[in-house]
């Protein structure tokens, strides 16, 4: 057999030992949508964060371009954009508004979604796209008001321009109304609309999961408070602003799955072979502090129900 020349073995060796050792000093770049400062989201992102730190210690370094738009249609597809033409390899996005703006733009870059409100109702299906969201039962929170108080009218903050927000609005509507009791829409699209809220003369307020109304939150429960009209959100109140009750899916959890979904696909999996999931295990808070504010009492059978009381 003939023998090659060294200066030929030596490349072909060189070359099996590129093809065959990994490079540990390769680099993959995550974006992430997180809309403002909504603090379910900032808790969901510090558990991504932490997790996928976990999964990639000492290994390949990644690095995470963080975009955190205003809760506007523009802002959304700006930031999508943005994440796009820096040809990420993966784009991590919180919440339905986020998502759907990358999906917009039919990008090939795979999509890991979190903080989705009942995923499988939301066109967020893909060959390229997975994640994890929650589903909280909102009949409980009428259930739980009709016990403090009576309502004859309940008043629904929500975001015609976030599509889960107006998914909740009538799925609350529709439970309110078969126990007779008026649903009145307070659909909050700029601070301006907030002067609304009031004039629908609400018993009782159930905040939904909009960024856009998150972002004025404090403004909404002052003049609830003022007016002695008790809230309900499916977000928690972590700095207990005073709401009076919350039913919500603890956002790590959805942070940490998110991760988990992530490294799998930064190590090669394709995104459809990864099943999306819904949470359904929720965390039911009493605010005891707003309720003698408001003048309520809660019964003893109901506050054994909650999974912590602020005293």
């Amino acid at each position: 057999m003939a023998t090659l020349p060294p200066l030929l073995r030596i490349l072909l060796a060189a070359l099996f030992v590129l093809a065959a050792a990994p490079d540990l000093h390769a680099e993959k770049r995550i974006g992430v949508i997180m809309t403002g400062d909504v603090p379910y989201y900032g808790t969901m992102h510090e558990a991504f964060v932490s997790e996928l730190n976990s999964r990639f210690a000492g290994g390949e370094k990644i690095e995470i371009i963080l975009q955190r738009p205003f809760p506007d249609p523009i802002s959304w597809s700006n930031a999508a954009r943005k994440l796009i033409a820096f040809d990420v390899d993966l784009i991590v996005t919180y919440g339905s508004p986020a998502t759907q703006a990358v999906i917009h733009e039919k990008s090939r870059i795979p999509l890991v979604y979190a903080g989705l409100y009942e995923p499988d109702q939301a066109a967020v299906a893909g060959k390229n796209v997975t994640g994890c969201g929650f589903k909280v039962p909102l009949s409980s929170i009428i259930r739980y008001f009709k016990q403090l108080k009576t309502v004859n009218t309940l008043g629904i903050v929500c975001s015609s321009i976030e599509e889960d927000s107006l998914r909740q609005y009538e799925t609350m509507k529709e439970v309110a109304e078969q126990q007779n009791i008026k649903a009145e829409k307070v659909d909050i699209r700029s601070r301006a609309d907030l002067e609304e809220l009031m004039s629908k003369n609400p018993d009782a307020v159930f905040i939904t999961g909009s960024s856009l109304v998150h972002l004025w939150l404090d403004d909404i429960l002052a003049i609830l408070k003022k007016e002695q009209v008790p809230a309900a959100d499916i977000f928690p109140d972590d700095s207990e602003a005073g709401v009076l009750m919350t039913l919500f899916q603890p956002p790590h959890l959805q942070g940490t799955m998110a991760a988990a979904m992530a490294a799998q696909i930064l190590r090669g999996e394709k995104p459809a072979d990864i099943a999306s999931h819904t949470f359904r295990d929720t965390e039911l808070v009493f605010n005891l502090v707003e309720a003698r504010h408001l003048g309520i009492a809660f019964p003893i059978h109901l506050l054994i129900e909650a999974t912590r009381v602020i005293e």
